[in-house]
């Protein structure tokens, strides 16, 4: 998707500085994807104690082990 937006150009240079040969629509998309992860993070977050979970961690890790 096309767009016009007005960005921070000292904060793309930052990025461009740190995060070496990124251009800034890998940049914009890198950090819309770790925006999404943060407030997915923060959902479960707000969730924790609210989910029953009969949950045995030995078991969940040997059945993962096994995949």
């Amino acid at each position: 998707m096309r767009t016009t937006l007005h960005i921070n150009d000292f904060l793309i240079q930052s990025i461009k500085k740190y995060a070496g040969e990124l251009n800034k629509t890998e940049i914009i998309n890198q950090a819309l994807e770790e925006f999404l992860a943060r407030l997915k993070r923060e959902k479960l977050k707000e969730a924790f104690g609210k989910i029953p979970i009969d949950l045995n961690v030995r078991e969940f890790r040997n059945q993962e082990s096994h995949e």
